[in-house]
Parts: C-alpha cells; sequence; structure tokens
C-alpha cells in the first residue's frame, strides 16, 4: 500500500479500464456491438507492452481496437500515464491531451446518433 498523499502506479488493467470508462469508447463500443449484432466487439488492447516515456513520465500504451474475426482494425492509440492515469491521444506521431482531442477530433461523432451515454433506468 502507497504511504498517504501518495498515489500507486497504474497497471495496465487499470490503465485499459480508465479508458474503457470513457463515454467516448463506451459508445464506440455500443456502436459497433449495435451495428454488428453482437459478432464483434470494441476493446482495449495494449499497442506496445512496454512503457512509453514522454517528458520524463512513464506511459501504458493502449489502442481501442474493433476486433473483428478476420481482423483486429485500430480505431485510436492512447497513452495512460502509470503514475497518474493522465490520458493523451497518440495522434498519427502528436500526443493531445483528452480535452484538445475531444474539441478537435470531435470523437462522439464517430460514435454515430445514438452515442450519448446511456442512463441507468
Amino acid at each position: 500500500m502507497a504511504p498517504a498523499g501518495q498515489r500507486q502506479a497504474l497497471g495496465r488493467d487499470q490503465a485499459v479500464a480508465r479508458l474503457m470508462a470513457l463515454p467516448e469508447l463506451q459508445a464506440w463500443a455500443r456502436q459497433i456491438e449495435s451495428g454488428s449484432n453482437g459478432t464483434v466487439r470494441g476493446a482495449v488492447i495494449p499497442f506496445d507492452p512496454a512503457l512509453r516515456t514522454v517528458d520524463g513520465k512513464q506511459y501504458h500504451q493502449l489502442s481501442f481496437v474493433e476486433n473483428r474475426p478476420e481482423a483486429v482494425v485500430t480505431w485510436e492509440s492512447f497513452l495512460v500515464g502509470a503514475a497518474d492515469g493522465d490520458i493523451l491521444v497518440d495522434d498519427d506521431d502528436t500526443l493531445l491531451p483528452l480535452a484538445r482531442w475531444r474539441s478537435e477530433k470531435k470523437p462522439m461523432d464517430r460514435a454515430g446518433p445514438d452515442s450519448a451515454p446511456r442512463r441507468p433506468e
């Protein structure tokens, strides 16, 4: 257990869970599953098992993919901070903070008209 005031490093599984909690990835996963009648799923997988160092910080390297039987199709690649869970989007060799990615790339548009997060009933 980490001392009070100090966070414990995120493992890969925790980094995957952090990404899958993003509303964009949840919407993408719903769209993929509904568009394939449940035969294809969205998933977060490592695109490189090694941690990547950026500006002195280490990040898990993960991608959101469409997991088809014949091939895996990458939708987006992310870096998740091992120390703090900070998320960067790896956009063609440019690293974008999550807020900038959302405003510039409009990822919810990729999920179609029913992309709003579902609320529990």
